[in-house]
């Protein structure tokens, strides 16, 4: 039966509702991470669940926790938050990017790897009963490197025992085309592969040439100004959408920093995109259908396992 696996177990695809499908809700990165910036340390169950209701308030009903193995992921600590809130949240498998793993994921096999993704599918992550619902690889800027070849690889393996859709980690939007190939040359399922951080590189023929292979494009970077105004992200998504990729659209926030959420004084939180980047959506042109397709049906289609 069809369906969408949460962390308090599996809802109808039709009961999502408005997703984000990449945030971050509590987070551990490495230590040199937390050393080069304390911002992106998550920790506080209080704070999040705060940002939540924010997000619940502005109408959303559903968000991916992105949060891999190798950046703090806590299963427990989910389960906790998810019995506290209304809103449906998703967690993942899989890993980051290859300089963020200690020594015992360094060292992990294709075939270790793929254990543990499946693992975490079927049966439940961190010694709980809650499963993820999607899997997770990354590469580095503008390389692949070696243990992210086996990241690919057993994402790729891992989804064919599943069904499981799978979300990448693309360092400032590089290297996406390549992601689809090694994916698909690893027998990976395109159309259930959506590539994230695409915004930090507004290239429309080579966003073009991944959507046409069948792969979600996703936008996770509306109100950071530093990648490109919004402006940019809405004339992207206006020529994706006369190209015929709105199926293929996803928009999400990547709210994975202190500074960036309300809950810890900073902004603009997770409510942004629908108080504000929605609006402007459609203020310029944007449908309401067309609006709902970007946040509910894409995400419910993209997230939904087919058993």
């Amino acid at each position: 039966m069809a369906h969408i696996e949460t962390l308090l177990g599996p809802i109808k695809p039709e009961d999502l509702g408005i997703t984000y499908v990449h945030e971050h809700l509590l987070t551990r990165p490495p230590l040199w991470r937390i050393k080069d910036d304390p911002d992106y340390v998550l920790d506080s169950k209080e704070k999040i669940l705060e940002e939540l209701r924010l997000f619940r308030d502005a109408g959303g009903r559903a968000l991916v926790d992105c949060t891999a193995i190798d950046y703090g992921r806590n299963a427990r600590d989910f389960v906790e938050v998810a019995r506290q809130t209304d809103v449906h949240l998703i967690a993942i498998t899989g890993f980051n990017r290859g300089d963020y793993g200690d020594r015992s994921i360094q060292e992990l096999s294709v075939e270790q790897m793929v254990e543990i993704m499946t693992h975490d599918l079927l049966e439940g992550m961190d010694g709980t009963t809650a499963k993820a619902g999607l899997i997770k690889f990354g590469t580095s800027y503008n390389v692949v490197l070696p243990i992210e070849e086996r990241f690919i690889e057993a994402a790729a393996r891992a989804q064919r025992e599943t069904s499981a859709p799978v979300i990448t980690h693309t360092t400032r939007g590089t290297l996406g085309i390549e992601q689809v190939n090694r994916f698909e040359q690893a027998g990976g399922d395109i159309t259930r592969l959506a590539l994230s951080h695409l915004d930090q590189n507004l290239d429309f023929w080579y966003l073009r040439r991944i959507a046409a292979r069948g792969a979600y494009i996703l936008f996770d970077g509306p109100s950071k100004i530093k990648y490109a105004p919004d402006e940019a992200r809405v004339t992207m998504l206006k020529r994706l959408v006369d190209a015929g990729f709105e199926d293929q659209l996803l928009i999400s926030g990547d709210m994975g920093r202190r500074s960036y959420l309300k809950a810890y004084g900073g902004g603009p939180g997770f409510e942004y995109l629908l108080r504000r980047f929605v609006p402007r959506l459609l203020d310029e042109g944007f449908s309401e259908t067309l609006v709902k397709e970007l946040f509910e049906e894409n995400p419910q289609r993209f997230l939904t396992i087919d058993d």
